[in-house]
């Protein structure tokens, strides 16, 4: 049985990924194969930070990059050869951008960007978000700024 405190923790994880993390690293392993140490490395997480988010001893995926190796563990989980998205994956250095160089799948288009707005507001604290949203300004990419602009609205 669960304290009140993981209740209220898997709670926010639902709230925030759609589901615990625990379900959704769940499918992951099962889907690929993986130990919880071997998707940790494929994602750039220890093992122990991996094992604190499946436990809800932790609610949030911290590093946005990890976060996107996750989302892009999911999307190619159906493609025949695993082990070369896994270790695409693993290389991978995902970076938020405006306009992503990663190739989709053909049916995983753009999110609109109110989407985009409420996944960057669950992965990032008001202050990052300010901060990242001022840095894209600077290198002048408005409409990044704005999407991030909209991700700290929806908090207020």
């Amino acid at each position: 049985m669960s304290s009140p405190d993981t209740a209220q923790r898997l709670a926010q994880q639902q709230a925030i990924y759609g589901m615990p993390l625990s379900r959704r690293f769940g499918e992951l392993m099962s889907a690929y194969r993986l130990s919880q140490r071997s998707l940790a490395r494929v994602l750039g997480v220890s093992a122990p930070m991996l094992s604190q988010l499946i436990n809800a001893q932790r609610i949030k995926i911290g590093s946005p990059a990890v976060y996107e190796r996750f989302v892009m563990l999911e999307e190619r989980q159906d493609e025949l050869d695993l082990q070369r998205v896994l270790d695409e994956v693993q290389a991978s250095e995902p970076v938020l951008t405006a306009h992503s160089n990663r190739s989709r799948r053909p049916d995983a288009g753009a999110l609109p960007g109110a989407e985009v707005a409420a996944q960057l507001g669950r992965m990032a604290t008001t202050e990052q978000l300010r901060a990242t949203a001022e840095a894209a300004r600077a290198a002048e990419a408005a409409e990044l700024a704005a999407v991030l602009d909209r991700a700290v609205a929806s908090r207020d």
